[in-house]
């Protein structure tokens, strides 16, 4: 059973400021212009479709440089500027609105990632022992960036030494209980060869002609 998003203690914390060298290197035409997560998938920035996908009255961070996106965000950046996903994660913490006690993580670049947080958030419910639940895919591979977490314990973990620099996976290392996920909603846009994945996704979910843009 899927639980609710509850948007008076549930925070969304977005994290989109990589450099995205994978993806600038390799794709072809306008998006080369552009980050990552402005990719546009039938029309829409990558990180628009997963907006899109989160309940409007949650708040979400989002931590990168300032872009025009489809709902109000808040927008923060890692200190300092390029310091790396757990600087960025970091800024967010302090940006979160008052009375938070659950904060989901997930990627400006995985544009079906939001259909995977009601699982996450029952998976944390369900287990009062757990800091964290983490999204597994189907290779079994842990998924920092599709998780949700006790805001107690997730500043924690990102107290006590510098944030720049840090590996994402170790500091969200500890009592977690793993929740499955799909293919689709893990998918990372970082070539232009996943963005093409994402677009064929797109049109499958939308019937024939829906895949293009």
């Amino acid at each position: 059973m899927e639980t609710p998003v509850d948007p008076g203690s549930t925070a969304v914390v977005v994290l989109a400021g990589g450099a995205a060298r994978r993806f600038t290197a390799r794709a072809d035409g306008p998006e080369s212009d552009h980050d990552k997560v402005c990719a546009l998938l039938a029309g829409r920035p990558l990180l628009d479709h997963l907006l899109d996908g989160l309940p409007p009255e949650v708040p979400v961070v989002v931590v990168g440089p300032a872009r025009a996106t489809c709902r109000p965000v808040t927008t923060v950046r890692e200190d300092p500027p390029g310091g790396g996903p757990v600087a960025g994660l970091a800024a967010a913490v302090t940006a979160l609105p008052a009375g938070t006690a659950t904060v989901v993580l997930l990627g400006g670049d995985h544009p079906f990632a939001a259909a995977a947080v009601p699982r996450l958030l029952a998976a944390l419910a369900g287990s009062p022992a757990a800091a964290c639940a983490a999204g597994v895919d189907p290779q079994g591979r842990r998924q920092p960036l599709l998780s949700a977490h006790r805001l107690p314990a997730l500043r924690a973990r990102l107290a006590g030494a510098p944030a720049a620099g840090r590996r994402l996976r170790e500091v969200l290392a500890g009592p977690e209980v793993a929740v499955p996920v799909t293919a689709e909603e893990v998918l990372d846009v970082d070539t232009a060869e996943d963005l093409d994945e994402a677009r064929r996704l797109h049109g499958r979910r939308q019937g024939p002609g829906a895949g293009a843009g």
